[in-house]
């Protein structure tokens, strides 16, 4: 399979930018991922308001909104590599900064209470150095929560396209994060969607901006291949064609005796 650890954040930007309209209304299971993010996250939140929110690559603002609901906070700042501003100032209820940047080398000039991030962290070319990272933006104990998918994700594009992520296993993160972190909780689990096409796949696929990972251009001979090939291999009982969705969560708090 083709890598795309090494995918140019250029193009992240630019599929996600042509997508910010139509992303909240095709991106279920993301929406489902800041609601499960956001019940567990309550568990380990103290009773107290925060200081200082930060959360990475917030896009659309789906968990943004979820965040400011259920907490109260002195400071917020969102990031992404889009200017999500302007959407983000019609939903969410507390003043906040913006920084518009990217979130895997997040610039950090003040330490957080909590690090949140969701559907974003899979785009990353070095997720572990990006735990190291979080360490000088958090404060002692501050939690990190975190939504993104495991290495099924997307299993049935990536085999005929030969074209894909690689996903960091939920094991992978666990040891990345055992040296300084305490693990409060994790999980992954699949989730199969069904379409009726698989030109709806794609579809489905550019709205959500999953198209930065395709780097070459649809002639009409590859798309029929494709389209052949996915009714061969993924078909369903029903006659629609499955896709599957791998997401994977954790939530850990920074350890007080890492920090220096």
């Amino acid at each position: 399979m083709e890598s795309l650890t090494a995918i140019n954040k250029s193009r992240i930007r630019q599929a996600f930018q042509k997508a910010l309209n139509d992303y909240d209304r095709h991106a279920l299971i993301q929406q489902k991922m800041t609601i499960n993010l956001m019940a567990h996250l309550q568990d380990y939140l103290p009773d107290m308001p925060l200081e200082n929110v930060l959360e990475l690559g917030c896009g659309s603002g789906m968990l943004s909104a979820l965040l400011q609901k259920q907490i109260s906070a002195n400071y917020w700042l969102f990031n992404d590599l889009c200017d999500v501003q302007p959407q983000l100032a019609e939903k969410l209820p507390q003043s906040f900064d913006f920084y518009c940047g990217d979130a895997e080398n997040f610039p950090f000039q003040r330490q957080f209470d909590l690090i949140a991030s969701a559907s974003a962290v899979q785009w990353f070319h070095q997720p572990d150095a990006f735990i190291t990272h979080c360490k000088t933006g958090l404060k002692a104990n501050g939690l990190l929560a975190v939504a993104t998918f495991g290495k099924d994700n997307l299993k049935e594009v990536r085999q005929i396209t030969n074209i894909g992520l690689n996903y960091p296993t939920l094991s992978q993160w666990q040891t990345w994060l055992a040296k300084d972190f305490e693990l409060l909780w994790c999980e992954d689990f699949k989730v199969i969607l069904d379409f009726d096409t698989p030109l709806d796949v794609l579809k489905h696929l550019k709205y959500t901006g999953v198209t930065a990972t395709n780097q070459k251009n649809w002639t009409r001979k590859n798309l029929n291949g494709f389209i052949g090939d996915y009714l061969s291999a993924f078909s369903m009982p029903s006659g629609k064609v499955r896709l599957t969705y791998h997401p994977l969560f954790f939530i850990a708090r920074y350890s007080a005796e890492g920090r220096q």
